[in-house]
């Protein structure tokens, strides 16, 4: 199965107790790469690849909610830098 997600940077309307200040601008680029880096790990996934500067494509082999219990944790991680757009 193919899911593809896309993240956003963080703004001003994020900011809150979980996401204190504006990250640097290099910082997304760093953690989104860092994202999929993780993800290629995960159990059952197959494929991990960057499309464009914003998207990440998953391939797997098991199921969707396998792929989500896994996936909450290093997306909160990585909150203070980066959004998924839902």
């Amino acid at each position: 199965m193919k899911y593809i997600f896309v993240f956003r940077e963080i703004t001003n309307d994020d900011l809150d107790t979980y996401c204190r200040f504006m990250p640097e601008e290099h910082e997304f680029e760093a953690h989104i790469n860092a994202l999929a880096h993780d993800i290629e790990w995960l159990e059952g996934v197959t494929e991990v690849r960057r499309d464009g500067s914003h998207t990440i494509s998953i391939e797997t082999d098991t199921g969707h909610d396998l792929l989500k219990r896994q996936l909450v944790p290093l997306l909160q991680n990585n909150w203070a830098y980066l959004r998924i757009e839902l």
